[in-house]
């Protein structure tokens, strides 16, 4: 578990990876599939909350997002990766033991993962980031630089 003061909450050590992706979805929408544990990409915000409640539902948890209060994504008239948005209201049920994405402040305090550098993990980019000047603009294997602490 990682602390936020005033919280408890476990976060993936990596990014969600195409096959955990597409396990949970039955699709791929990543442009970039050649290569084994990449990162799925091409994903919105709404096909993230979608993909959170359908593995909370795999692993018989409670899901935390709803649309006009309605968990079930069968019910929620949206169809992932269509580059559309989810009408109605999207709530969360913060007593739900689902997956859910990390608020801000859990993201940042994962990310700094108790060590004070200018970048998650190390003073130099190169050493735990994939950018524009390193990448081959491609996406890279998850978990191929330096881990944060």
């Amino acid at each position: 578990m990682i602390a936020v003061p005033g919280k408890e909450f476990s976060i993936l050590a990596t990014e969600v990876t195409q096959e955990l992706y597409k396990s949970v979805m039955g699709e791929n929408p990543s442009n970039f599939k050649e290569e084994k544990n990449l990162p799925v990409e091409q994903v919105s915000w709404y096909d993230a909350v979608y993909f959170c409640n359908k593995l909370s539902d795999m692993f018989g948890l409670t899901p935390v997002y709803a649309v006009d209060g309605e968990p079930d994504v069968e019910k929620w008239g949206y169809a992932p990766h269509k580059k559309e948005k989810i009408t109605g209201t999207v709530s969360q049920n913060k007593n739900a033991d689902g997956y859910r994405l990390p608020a801000v402040a859990e993201w940042q305090y994962a990310a700094k993962g108790g060590q004070d550098y200018k970048y998650s993990g190390s003073d130099n980019l190169d050493e735990v980031g994939w950018y524009g000047g390193n990448s081959g603009k491609k996406t890279h294997p998850v978990a191929q630089k330096a881990p944060n602490g």
